[in-house]
């Protein structure tokens, strides 16, 4: 799944943990509320909860911006 081109943000289990290319650690929640036509992930700091980003599935399911964490 992760590094494909065909995904569906329903695939991703909450709590699941990423790590950015640049080092931070970054727990998925669920689809974050957005007006795009493609879904967009809502990413927590696991340490930081308060600590949001909001990027496309394509960002998150990119192996060159993030890596599962196992």
């Amino acid at each position: 799944m992760f590094g494909s081109k065909h995904f569906k943000i329903e695939e991703i289990a909450a709590g699941q943990l990423f790590r950015a290319t640049s080092g931070g650690i970054w727990e998925f929640t669920g689809e974050a509320p957005t007006k795009a036509p493609e879904p967009h992930a809502l990413l927590v700091r696991p340490y930081d909860r308060r600590t949001i980003k909001i990027i496309s599935l394509s960002a998150l399911m990119s192996r060159r911006l993030f890596e599962p964490v196992e």
